[in-house]
């Protein structure tokens, strides 16, 4: 029985992560065509597996600092507390950045997308990196084509 139940709970989490990746791949793709002037000659080639992140904030950097975790809210708290304490111009934005993490509004999810297209006459492979929030709605969107940045 137990080995059932792990078997569907594989089954679920695989099928969430899977629509989640098919969504945004969707998205991407739209996104780029319509950014194109959808191309008369557009072809997909690849999209990379959908990564999780989490922008980083000057609190982060603070907590990364004096050794505390963002995941230990009361400590991150009682640190912030104390930061506002001895300066008060920080406490507007400790005060956002707390409520940021604590309510996930910092998570994204990175896409590199690749995919064939018609330049005057030569087909070109380009490429994209692509953020979306977790709605799966477009954030940013770079041509990557001739970036020698590595593409984490």
């Amino acid at each position: 029985m137990r080995r059932y139940v792990l078997i569907l709970i594989l089954f679920c989490c695989s099928c969430t992560n899977s629509e989640l990746q098919s969504k945004a791949e969707q998205t991407a793709e739209h996104y780029v065509k319509n950014r194109l002037g959808n191309p008369t000659y557009f072809k997909s080639v690849s999209f990379s597996a959908l990564q999780k992140r989490r922008y980083t904030t000057s609190l982060d950097t603070s907590l990364n600092s004096a050794g505390i975790s963002s995941e230990n809210r009361t400590r991150m708290q009682k640190y912030v507390d104390s930061e506002n304490g001895q300066r008060p111009d920080l406490a507007v934005s400790n005060e956002k950045d707390v409520y940021n993490i604590e309510h996930n509004k910092l998570t994204y999810y990175l896409l590199i997308y690749s995919f064939r297209t018609d330049s005057a006459g030569v087909k070109k492979l380009m490429k994209y990196r692509i953020e979306l929030d977790t709605a799966c709605n477009i954030i940013n969107a770079t041509d990557i084509t001739s970036a020698r940045v590595k593409e984490q």
